[in-house]
């Protein structure tokens, strides 16, 4: 979207009357059958009548209680902007449950189904609405327009037409009945083959003779050429019985039948041998007029894709030609080939750990020349190793103050004199072939039995394997007995399918380099939480397959059966993922349909990218409104794991990091902070932050909002984190990502108040002072802190979020791309920042004790286990002073979109919020009344683009000034300065069935439709009490949920310790 033509959202006058004309036509219709329309106010948690000079059919609002504070800025009131709450909502939500219902119609039980459009799935995608001026440029410049379209199309049929199209079914055949005089054959058929005798190693069956094998490998621009459809060069074959034919001699078929028989289960093909009628297809992979043209293969009644390379030769060598990979013995002078083009062509990156800190003057490594331990001088050049240490660990040589005497005598690892494990050994035999003679692995290099150099050697290892020159990665073992395949004696299991054929040397990939590498990404070695770290802080890493090695640096990757995109440059272009997005194509548009941000809207058009230029629409019954056209593309982004870095803000990278290392296991529980070190040593490095239980404090209130995705067990070792961390449970948890790639969103703001333990009253002190304060209201402070013994005073609010003069030269900056705003700073060169953080030179407040206690004040309400199925919705009056957390409302959500640990919240039957347990649902007590819910943070629903406030609003925004509104004004000022909340009292409780997506999806006829910061994310906490009297929380869930809906249960302040 070119945001360059000032566009601006679809809310002309003319809709806006229209809209206003529906709603008073359906309010009319409505108070004819029902009487007027109601709303009710509360002000300071009282009800009150209709206010004087007010219409009692206007929607009247809910006022938060009275507290001091400071007047909102007129640029954040200019917010109010958003969809109208408008009367037709209950057509528009019988005209969901309609097609919901078909929706769920297929849906045979009540297993969980992850949304297709999920977080990470809408990341990778762009949306946005189509404004006029878009509309226009669409028109004038003939961009996707349908006399463009059509021209284009014209043109390709008649290209097409050009050629009689050849088919094969059993024979081969025309899809015309007669092959006309004025066409001519395909250049890739062959009408009259050679056909060689079957005994022959290049004989081809019947279907493949007739297919000119060198033509599609040199030929460009074939697409007219195909026999699928006018814009692809696809051919279609109706032959897979023959590829998948064991006996058959054809060198084509057997090609692409062993490498399907080593990427498929023998399940898989036996099926697909079963079927009578399946085809396949040959598409051009053509990345460029300098890289060579790659055959891709697919068939029906498998999933499975094979990509066939010409092997390069003397003669021709060119960029993703193939390369022949020999199962015996991995080619270590390719991985030379490749250390060098990093070390010599590519930059280092900025986020990378290349130095040893000042305390670490010498490192452990294994000296392959001597055949022995040594200790080094840092830095130096050395290679590591990351294996799986496996369930028989102590069957291995290890160093310890027994072992370190013999582990020191030279040759001890060559001579055979002790047994060392294979993967050890073949580790020693690359690193001596790649020309460097040091070895770091951390059996035999950290000292096993002494805790001391065990803690300062874990405490560095962002430093060891950052600035190893190459990590030697063992990604098939199960334990360090396994070795290396390729390497030494280790065998490799797979061998590279090669087939001479028309005079051509074909080999089959083991790797489509556009998908994620799923011979690493799905070993037992990806799978360790150890080996996270060791994958991330390396700059450069080779990974020995069952099939080949693969090498992987910041800039780009190489396969050993591929010829890399140049010899000087490994870079490649980032894969979109355009099937994946067509395949996600229907589920993005009703999603968007449905979505209550877009419920302004009720039809829609659709122009998304894999539909071409024709647009398909959604209509209602309501023919009289409106039709937005909303655009959708994907956007380029690895799958493969990989943590990315550059050109993110830090709290992506480290939400990130979070989400891919804790879906991994760990034999000691213990070690959930120890092996997450080196990532927030990478993530941190040259910051002045601090990471609290894995939490960063760069991001502390975004960190606490961590959620899980599946059953967590807690973690209750000696010393272990506390409820708050996400490291204080077993299991894999995420956090909530900003929507769509493009979405119009803003970070979450602060909604508690902060205390900190008196130890800390010198910072506070300090920091008042350099602010300009009075040397008497400093004084005053400190002997108020004083007074109160243990927590300080809640004005450290300023401290933490930076909002005590913006002059610190802090700069607003905008990623235009995915319409974001991030902060800089020059202290930090080339990192961005979803907020201001702490300066070199400022001191860091922790915010918790040394118990690990978070000390806070804050708005809660009880929280009670409802089940719904015995409970009616009360309208009025609004009275209930707690919410209702779902039980055995299974209807109220679509069939498998619920996942057991996930609940509504309600407040007196509406429905008002979402919430995550991460706690066992067997730990629940239903009756219990120790449970509430705290309101931690204010949030928004990422809307689509453009922004309802406009641009100019919209870019105008700061995070700090928000911040400063948000928290001084609208959650603890004077009731003037509040936002007022709606609260529609005549609205029946809405029937509609979600498909859940994490988002609150409150009831809108009750509560109006989503607006700008109307959401807090909220913690459930559970009370403790001690033996002694004590008092205190603990986590056991997350959500969102409606903030209207929150003061409507007149919210209590307390003071929270949260362990």
């Amino acid at each position: 979207m070119d945001q360059r033509r000032d566009p601006r959202r679809l809310k002309l006058e003319r809709i806006e009357d229209r809209f206003q004309n529906l709603d008073e036509r359906a309010r009319d219709e409505k108070a004819s059958e029902k009487g007027p329309s109601k709303t009710q106010e509360l002000e300071n948690g009282n009800p009150t009548g209709t206010p004087e000079g007010k219409n009692s059919d206007a929607p009247e609002s809910l006022s938060e209680p009275s507290a001091d504070g400071a007047v909102e800025s007129e640029q954040f009131k200019r917010l109010g902007l958003g969809p109208s709450h408008t009367a037709s909502i209950e057509e528009r939500q019988l005209e969901r449950e309609r097609l919901e219902k078909q929706k769920q119609a297929t849906d045979q039980d009540n297993e969980y189904r992850e949304n297709p459009m999920n977080d990470e799935n809408r990341e990778l995608i762009d949306v946005w609405m189509q404004t006029e001026d878009e509309a226009r440029a669409e028109e004038e410049d003939n961009v996707m327009s349908r006399d463009n379209y059509e021209a284009k199309f014209a043109e390709e049929v008649r290209l097409h037409n050009e050629y009689n199209h050849h088919y094969f079914d059993e024979q081969w055949l025309l899809y015309s009945k007669d092959k006309a005089q004025d066409r001519k054959d395909e250049d890739w058929f062959i009408p009259s083959p050679t056909m060689l005798e079957e005994s022959d190693p290049q004989y081809l069956c019947d279907m493949c003779r007739h297919i000119d094998f060198t033509v599609l490998f040199t030929h460009r621009g074939l697409k007219p050429q195909g026999n699928k459809d006018p814009a692809t060069a696809c051919i279609e074959l109706w032959g897979l019985s023959r590829v998948l034919n064991e006996k058959s001699t054809c060198s084509f078929c057997n090609l692409i039948r062993g490498a399907m028989e080593q990427q498929c289960t023998a399940e898989e093909l036996g099926k697909a041998r079963e079927t009578k009628a399946g085809k396949i297809w040959i598409e051009i992979l053509d990345d460029g007029p300098d890289w060579a043209l790659r055959l891709e293969i697919g068939c029906s009644h498998l999933a499975t894709r094979v990509v066939v390379q010409r092997l390069a030769s003397d003669d021709e060598h060119l960029p993703l030609q193939g390369l022949t990979v020999h199962q015996d013995a991995a080619d270590t002078e390719r991985l030379c080939r490749w250390i060098r083009t990093c070390e010599d062509k590519h930059p280092k990156v900025a986020r990378s750990i290349h130095n040893f800190p000042s305390g670490m003057t010498t490192l452990r490594v294994i000296d392959v020349e001597e055949g022995c331990l040594v200790m080094v001088p840092t830095p130096c050049r050395y290679a590591c190793l990351s294996y799986v240490w496996g369930k028989n660990a102590s069957n291995h040589v290890h160093l310890t103050s027994k072992t370190q005497a013999v582990l020191e005598t030279p040759g001890i690892f060559t001579n055979g004199s002790i047994t060392i494990s294979k993967t050890y050994l073949d580790a020693i035999e690359v690193t001596r072939k790649i020309g460097l003679r040091y070895l770091w692995v951390d059996a035999l290099c950290i000292m096993q039995d002494d805790d001391a150099d065990k803690a300062t050697i874990i405490s560095q290892m962002g430093a060891v394997y950052g600035n190893a020159v190459i990590n030697i990665i063992a990604s098939t073992n199960f334990s360090p007995a396994d070795g290396l395949p390729g390497v030494g004696t280790t065998p490799r299991t797979h061998c590279q399918v090669v087939k001479q054929l028309q005079g051509l040397s074909l080999a089959a990939s083991f790797h489509d380099s556009r998908q994620p590498y799923h011979e690493i990404e799905d070993a037992v070695w990806n799978s360790r939480a150890w080996t996270f770290q060791e994958r991330h802080l390396s700059q450069r890493a080779v990974y020995f397959t069952s099939s080949q090695m693969h090498f992987t640096c910041a800039h780009g990757a190489a396969s050993e059966d591929t010829v890399p995109l140049s010899t000087c440059d490994l870079k490649p272009t980032v894969p979109i993922d355009q099937p994946r997005f067509e395949a996600l194509i229907h589920e993005l548009m009703f999603y968007i349909w449905d979505h209550p941000t877009q419920t302004e809207f009720p039809n829609k058009r659709f122009k998304l990218g894999g539909l071409g230029s024709e647009s398909q629409t959604m209509m209602t019954s309501l023919t009289e409104v409106p039709t937005p056209t909303y655009r959708a593309t994907p956007v380029a982004g690895y799958r493969s794991g990989t943590l990315a870095m550059e050109g993110e803000t830090l709290w992506k990278t480290y939400r990130d990091a979070v989400n891919m290392y804790t879906k991994r296991e760990m034999t000691w529980q213990s070690d959930a902070i120890n092996a997450f070190q080196g990532v927030t040593d990478l993530i941190s490095q040259r910051v002045n932050t601090a990471f609290w239980y894995g939490m960063p404090e760069f991001a502390f209130d975004q960190a606490l909002l961590w959620y899980p995705r599946e059953p967590l067990i807690r973690r209750t070792h000696p010393g272990a984190s506390p409820t708050w961390s996400w490291a204080g449970w077993k299991g894999h948890t995420t956090y909530r990502g900003r929507g769509w790639h493009n979405a119009i969103t803003v970070v979450p703001f602060n909604a508690v108040r902060w205390l900190t333990d008196d130890d800390n009253l010198a910072t506070i002190e300090q920091y008042l002072t350099d602010r300009g304060e009075s040397v008497e209201l400093v004084a005053s402070f400190v002997r108020q802190a004083t007074e109160e013994p243990g927590f300080l005073h809640y004005s450290i609010h300023g401290f933490l979020y930076h909002l005590d003069g913006f002059s610190d030269n802090w700069t607003d900056e905008r990623d235009i791309s995915r319409n974001e705003h991030f902060y800089s700073h020059t202290a930090y060169p080339g990192l961005r920042f979803t907020y201001p953080i702490n300066l070199p030179s400022q001191p860091l407040l922790p915010r918790h004790t040394a118990d690990g206690t978070l000390h806070f004040t804050a708005r809660t309400v009880p929280a009670r286990f409802t089940d719904m199925s015995a409970t009616t919705p009360k309208s009025m009056p609004i009275e209930d002073q707690f919410l209702q957390i779902g039980r055995n409302d299974a209807a109220k959500s679509s069939q498998g979109s619920r996942r057991p640990w996930e609940y509504i919240i309600y407040h007196q039957g509406y429905r008002a919020g979402f919430l995550s347990l991460n706690i066992p649902c067997s730990s629940v007590e239903p009756a219990s009344t120790s449970y509430t819910l705290v309101a931690m943070s204010r949030d928004t629903i990422p809307q689509i683009a453009p922004p309802a406030c406009g641009w100019d609003i919209y870019w105008a925004l700061t995070a700090r000034e928000m911040q400063a509104t948000l928290f001084l004004d609208q959650e603890w000022g004077r009731p003037q300065t509040r936002k007022k909340w709606t609260v529609y009292i005549d609205a029946p409780p809405s029937s509609r069935i979600v498909r859940e997506d994490g988002d609150p999806h409150w009831d809108q006829g009750r509560y109006g439709d989503p607006k700008f910061m109307d959401v807090y994310n909220v913690l459930l906490l559970e009370t403790k009490l001690g033996e002694n009297g004590e008092r205190w929380q603990e986590r056991v869930g997350v959500g969102k949920m409606f903030a209207g809906a929150f003061w409507m249960a007149r919210p209590d302040v307390e003071r929270v310790a949260l362990r």
